[in-house]
């Protein structure tokens, strides 16, 4: 009796979704990243979306929805990821067939002892490369590290974090799972008795020949026919060992995923708990999308100007010195203008660069200009800074006329 085994799907799901995180900051949308944080902007561009640090509501509410899709994946499939998804396993898997490799054409020479330091170090090298290629774009990663300007900071991350990983590939590996990482005993808090997870069917355990297949090929060292055991990683090595072993005696195998026993309860995947994690998760899809797509394009801010001074003029008007900040938040240039309202029943003029002001697509530009008010008034008063691009307007700011 055959049966499907599971070691080509995981090993096709771990090698897409490790493809996806090394590719990621390649894919340009409109000129900029797909997915990457520029520190020096302080601006993070989202599947198209260029986020400001000013935005930060947009920000709090991609962190929300990651966070219930965790909880989310989590409650239903339990540690499959950590056996499925997790570079660490993806790369764990890798260096254990490399050494296989190596060890069948090398034997135990020198040369193979070295590889066995070196595979990681490389490995190392590329993750801790590819976090930083979601803050610095990989091509001018590359020209800045062969051109030895690759910043303290950013130098700093690539040697650390490639350090750390190379003491886990070469030292730490599955023990990382089993003991150090802390989503095993998240798990704990967030599954209950319909979260998938991969057991030794108790109902068919006559069955059981006590080859020991399972306990042999387990990553993490378990027995799976003790019981759930927060180690376990849900890879399904298990599963393909004893069906490979009861299939040549024409018996299917003993171990099975399952969203829990009904006689326990379980059995029920689809239950009020999940479906209120995925009205939370549509809830703050829906409104990351409605926030973005209705954002202004172009946002002003004001602050005094010059050395703050008010500047009173013969004919009984005042001039007051004023400095603005014009943030572009679109994909192309924009020509913006600026115009001043309020007053009551004065003349009022903008004098300085307050027309066709150019900006760069996600940029911000310094505009220093004046406001003219004659007569003057008794006492300070409140205007309004528009922004504008082509008569319609974008954003508006206040400012303060003082008269002394």
């Amino acid at each position: 009796m055959q049966q499907t085994r599971l070691a080509w799907k995981r090993e096709t799901v771990q090698w897409l979704s490790t493809l996806l995180l090394l590719f990621i900051p390649f894919v340009r949308v409109g000129g900029e990243s797909l997915l990457r944080l520029d520190a020096s902007s302080r601006t993070l561009y989202f599947f198209g979306a260029a986020i400001r640090i000013e935005e930060f509501y947009l920000v709090l509410l991609i962190s929300l929805l990651f966070m219930f899709i965790f909880l989310f994946v989590t409650m239903l499939f339990g540690r499959v990821w950590c056996g499925w998804f997790c570079p660490q396993s993806t790369l764990t898997d890798l260096l254990e067939a490399l050494e296989r490799r190596i060890k069948k054409r090398l034997g135990q020479s020198s040369v193979a002892a070295a590889a066995r330091y070196l595979a990681p170090a490389l490995l190392a090298f590329l993750v801790a490369s590819n976090l930083i290629w979601y803050f610095i774009p990989p091509v001018d990663y590359l020209r800045r590290l062969l051109g030895g300007e690759l910043g303290l900071v950013a130098g700093i991350t690539l040697f650390s974090v490639g350090g750390l990983v190379w003491v886990d590939l070469t030292f730490i590996r599955r023990y990382f799972c089993k003991a150090i990482c802390p989503y095993g005993r998240i798990q704990l808090m967030a599954m209950d008795v319909n979260t998938l997870t991969l057991e030794f069917d108790p109902t068919q355990a006559h069955r059981c020949i006590r080859c020991n297949s399972c306990t042999r090929v387990c990553p993490t060292g378990i027995d799976i026919r003790k019981g759930f055991q927060v180690e376990c990683i849900n890879c399904g090595r298990c599963l393909d060992a004893c069906r490979g072993v009861l299939n040549r005696l024409n018996q299917p195998g003993i171990m099975q995923y399952t969203f829990g026993r009904r006689s326990a309860g379980g059995g029920r995947p689809v239950n009020p708990r999940s479906l209120l994690v995925m009205l939370l998760i549509m809830a703050l899809s829906g409104m990351f999308l409605f926030a973005t797509l209705h954002r202004s394009q172009g946002t002003i801010k004001v602050s005094r100007g010059g050395d703050g001074t008010v500047r009173r003029l013969p004919d009984g008007g005042v001039v007051n010195f004023y400095t603005a900040y014009l943030e572009n938040r679109s994909r192309v240039p924009a020509l913006y203008g600026i115009r001043v309202s309020g007053g009551a029943g004065q003349k009022i003029e903008l004098l300085g660069p307050t027309e066709r002001i150019k900006v760069a697509a996600n940029e911000n530009r310094r505009v220093d200009f004046m406001v003219r008010v004659t007569p003057a008034p008794a006492a300070p008063e409140k205007l309004k800074l528009r922004l504008l691009q082509e008569g319609e307007q974008l954003a508006e700011a206040e400012m303060t006329l003082l008269v002394k």
